[in-house]
């Protein structure tokens, strides 16, 4: 018989064999569950629960305010905010029904956020800090505010700060404390916002910088913070320090969430204090409104950078030096070019703010003037009040604030030093930094953003006795590098390890004026490449907070 023409007959034994065999093929696998964890959670993270329909706006939200009634105003009482939204989970419900029928405004909508509460908000105080302000309610929203709320984010409250943006110490309700260890500092003034999202209690804050008040909060939290070009982001609605260096600044736990931020609320404002929006703008090189940071965010983009180690700001603590070792060997791994070591000498920014201080007076009243008759309206008014109730009260004020308010009692912007400052000091320092970059040809800075770890509290009304604190040798901070000049040069932190107390710190990259992209990219890399970033075991996820998709 030709066995290639040979049919099989298939028997009725064969066939029920047949049809057995086929019921019992197993089913395709159900692909595995989605798992959203709130701790961490991105921006990403929380816009794929929320398309999956397996977390709304408000849910989200309650989980956040959960956090906050048991870490910040319980358990270790972070003090990190200042006020809480009341209306934060109606917001929420009309985001939801917004995304339900027209979909989301913006990468924003519903993702919560803190202002630090110099930040104007027509719907909540802003304090500034000060028990004088702490029913102080604003006439309308900051520019950030507003833009912010127009991209759909939900703002959760206001942030805690130092008074007056110095320190971490209010005298609305005291001082701040560390999520990493409750007896150490959280840097200021920006000390609410850089707590509160190292604590998992919001997935964005904005902080304002003057000197170091975005950067040094985001590395002793363990955070990522962003001092821009000054004039970049609008200051308008915001309670000036000293508006010749003053910017606000976005901080985040991830370098994506932070450029994510700057794209809402960078911007040209025309209300922006001594035109200076415009004119950085104006000046800036791709001249462009509405500028996408998300773009920077590359690997590979330290390839082929130069940066040079700013060598004067070692030395302090030997475990931060190693830690910043670490980092810029990591960066030279992933291609960047070391040059090392780059020396200056940094006292030609020393004695710069308490001159620049002279403008106080003039800046603090005209905001002043925007708020009701129930605001005092002067600096002598402040400093009555000072030194009569709130002397008296549970929460006094830090002698620096009552020392900011004397002087600018007695000084004015038409004083000979404040004008030599402005006309010529401000940009020879302007014109020493860019030779600096000129003479090495650098891309960026790089450095340890501090020179010791947090360390223990101690003001007149909140003293920790910390015997684990190891003290750093004292050496020059680069915190005032970046602002004091006639223009602001832009400065990121991200996170580089933990020293052997479980603190945390940051690598430090600072470029020239409206190179925050670069930097942004340069940050990136570095993160992607180590994934420093740890949440604190001191305030751990709570039930809830983990779903299943």
């Amino acid at each position: 018989m030709n066995l290639l023409f040979r049919r099989q007959v298939v028997t009725p034994v064969t066939l029920g064999a047949l049809l057995i065999c086929s019921a019992c093929t197993p089913p395709t696998p159900e692909p595995p569950a989605v798992v959203f964890t709130l701790e961490e959670a991105t921006i990403a993270d929380i816009a794929a629960v929320f398309d999956a329909g397996a977390l709304t706006c408000q849910q989200l939200t309650q989980l956040y305010l959960n956090r906050i009634a048991a870490y910040d105003e319980n358990g270790p009482r972070l003090n990190s905010i200042i006020t809480v939204n009341p209306l934060a989970l109606d917001t929420a419900q009309t985001l939801d029904e917004e995304r339900a029928s027209t979909g989301p405004r913006s990468e924003l909508h519903c993702i919560p956020i803190l202002l630090k509460d110099n930040i104007d908000t027509d719907d909540m105080p802003t304090s500034n800090g000060s028990v004088i302000l702490k029913d102080a309610l604003p006439p309308d929203d900051a520019y950030i505010t507003q833009t912010l709320r127009d991209a759909g984010a939900l703002i959760l409250g206001k942030a805690s700060m130092g008074e007056f943006a110095g320190g971490s110490y209010t005298s609305v309700d005291g001082q701040t404390v560390n999520p990493y260890n409750v007896l150490r500092s959280t840097g200021g003034s920006s000390s609410g916002s850089g707590a509160s999202v190292g604590a998992n209690f919001t997935v964005l804050a904005i902080g304002t910088d003057t000197s170091t008040s975005v950067r040094g909060p985001a590395s002793f939290n363990g955070i990522v913070g962003l001092r821009p070009t000054t004039g970049l982001i609008s200051r308008d609605g915001i309670a000036p320090k000293n508006l010749n260096f003053d910017t606000a600044g976005p901080m985040a736990r991830t370098v994506t969430d932070m450029a994510m931020l700057l794209t809402v609320i960078a911007g040209p404002d025309p209300a922006d204090a001594d035109g200076l929006s415009l004119r950085v703008y104006d000046a800036h090189p791709d001249g462009s409104d509405g500028l996408d940071y998300t773009q920077f965010l590359e690997r590979g983009s330290l390839q082929g950078a130069r940066l040079g180690v700013a060598r004067d700001y070692f030395g302090g603590d030997p475990e931060i030096d190693a830690l910043a070792e670490a980092a810029i060997a990591t960066m030279k791994e992933l291609g960047a070019e070391i040059v090392d070591p780059v020396t200056f000498d940094g006292s030609f920014v020393d004695e710069v703010r308490r001159i620049a201080d002279y403008r106080f007076k003039t800046d603090w009243e005209l905001y002043l003037a925007t708020f009701g008759p129930e605001v005092p309206k002067t600096v002598d008014e402040f400093l009555e009040l000072y030194d009569t109730e709130v002397a008296a009260s549970a929460f006094p004020a830090e002698e620096s604030v009552i020392d900011l308010l004397r002087r600018g009692s007695v000084t004015s912007p038409d004083h000979p030093d404040y004008v030599n400052l402005i006309e010529n000091v401000l940009p020879l320092n302007t014109q020493l930094k860019l030779e600096l970059f000129e003479t090495h040809g650098l891309d960026a800075l790089v450095f340890p953003y501090n020179a010791s770890f947090a360390a223990p509290i101690n003001n007149p009304n909140f003293t920790a006795d910390d015997p684990t604190h190891v003290p750093s040798r004292d050496i020059r901070s680069p915190s005032t590098l970046a602002g004091y000049s006639s223009v602001g040069f832009p400065g990121i932190v991200v996170p580089m390890g933990f020293g052997s107390q479980g603190l945390p710190m940051t690598i430090s990259l600072m470029g020239r004026p409206y190179d925050e992209g670069k930097l942004i990219g340069y940050a990136y890399d570095y993160e992607q490449a180590t994934m420093m970033r740890q949440s604190s075991p001191l305030v751990p996820p709570l039930p809830g907070e983990t779903i299943e998709y």
